[in-house]
């Protein structure tokens, strides 16, 4: 093997700028797989982190599967003329002004935080309001929480920037508001505010925190109240829209849904399909960059491919040489491998090395963005198995770009070099 690798070693310092390139092609290869990966799976990351910390794993919403069936239903069931001339006249069901709400929440709440994949759960109360200061009105995301409660399940009392998330349970007609909504208010701790929906009550309320969650879709609409203030603001009284639960582990979140619809009969909603269109927009650029890297990778390995097929053109007669001095065909198969295997390893290693220095630059590059997640500097993800993925890939693309000029200089035989029927 050392004679092997004696040979392999001296035909690639005799191509050295035709191996550079080759070098050069699998390095860039490498360095974009970490430099995108880094960038993509960095947002990714912040996003699902921030989400999970302010969202709950899994909602149990108020509607009930299996409802009662529809009036055209009903009566398309009879068989009779004047049933029949009756569907004909139904144009259009007007929907039920039942309120609806989760039949007996708190035993529902304490059952659920019995199974042992739950960590907490909480009730609370959803809709849409509008929150005035002076002569400015905005629209909300209403949120009715018990403030102790909701603690537990999303962990609010960390991102309030003004105020305190305690003094919602202590402070009648209080309110806390995202960071988004107090800016367009020009609202602050202490100031009055009046909030009012269509079907409740108009309800002044006290701002005792302002929180800023970093996923500006949060911060710039949504407010917490009181669970007795979202109920009369909403004209619903005593009535429970949701319950949210935090899983100790968020990746059971689906099973777990599905569970409880089947106990509850109600519908069920994991992080997952909450945030669906998010989650599937990053599969898709996920894809979009394996494709691009994956094209590059290709492209360094025909760099090899190319190469080592000259070195063979070029070395018919040394390898003629060799194999009269009594190297078999499986040596010069193994000479021109590890040829493959040096230039994939060292475009490997200078792929990780410029990989990593890219994305310690990025990481520290200052860039203000607010879109789906704040950030004052460039989300790139630092994880190791990039480079590894890195050198895996190149060296698989390396050994499979040399199999071919492998096995075609493995079958020059001596006789036929020395007969001038090949070189």
């Amino acid at each position: 093997m050392a004679l092997l690798f004696f040979i392999a070693l001296r035909q690639l310092w005799d191509r050295k700028l035709l191996n550079s390139i080759a070098i050069g092609g699998v390095s860039l290869g490498v360095l974009v797989l970490i430099g995108m990966n880094g960038i993509m799976q960095g947002f990714q990351l912040k996003f699902k982190a921030e989400i999970l910390k302010v969202s709950p794993h899994v909602i149990v919403f108020d509607k009930e599967l299996g409802q009662a069936e529809s009036i055209l239903t009903h009566h398309e069931k009879q068989n009779s003329l004047e049933t029949s001339s009756l569907i004909e006249k139904v144009f259009h069901q007007q929907p039920s002004d039942r309120v609806t709400r989760i039949k007996r929440p708190f035993l529902w709440m304490n059952a659920i935080e019995s199974i042992p994949e739950v960590e907490a759960a909480c009730v609370g109360l959803v809709g849409q309001a509008v929150v005035s200061l002076g002569s400015l009105d905005l629209g909300v995301d209403l949120r009715g929480v018990n403030p102790a409660q909701q603690e537990k399940c999303t962990p609010l009392s960390g991102y309030v920037i003004s105020g305190s998330w305690q003094a919602l349970s202590v402070t009648a007609d209080s309110i806390a508001l995202g960071s988004g909504v107090a800016e367009k208010l020009g609202a602050q701790v202490g100031d009055q505010v009046r909030m009012a929906q269509t079907k409740g009550q108009a309800q002044a309320l006290t701002v005792v925190a302002i929180f800023e969650s970093d996923i500006p879709p949060i911060d710039k609409s949504r407010v917490y109240v009181n669970i007795v203030t979202s109920q009369k603001v909403l004209g619903r009284p005593n009535a429970i829209g949701r319950i949210e639960i935090r899983l100790r582990d968020p990746f059971d979140s689906i099973s777990v849904a599905a569970r409880l619809e089947k106990m509850m009969k109600y519908d069920n909603e994991s992080w997952q399909e909450t945030n669906a269109n998010f989650l599937s927009l990053f599969d898709m650029q996920n894809m979009i960059v394996n494709m691009v890297i994956g094209a590059i990778l290709i492209v360094g390995g025909f760099g090899i491919l190319a190469v080592q097929i000259m070195i063979v053109l070029q070395k018919t007669r040394d390898i003629s040489i060799l194999r009269s001095v009594g190297l078999t065909r499986r040596d010069i198969l193994f000479i021109f491998l590890i040829q493959g295997f040096i230039i994939a390893l060292i475009g490997a290693c200078l792929g990780d090395f410029f990989g990593w220095r890219l994305v310690e630059f990025l990481g520290n590059l200052k860039v203000k963005q607010e879109g789906l997640v704040k950030s004052s500097t460039f989300l790139v993800a630092k994880d190791p198995l990039f480079y590894w993925y890195g050198l895996g890939f190149a060296l698989l693309t390396g050994m499979f770009a040399s199999l071919l000029p492998a096995w075609r200089g493995s079958k020059v035989e001596p006789v036929d070099v020395l007969r001038g029927q090949v070189g």
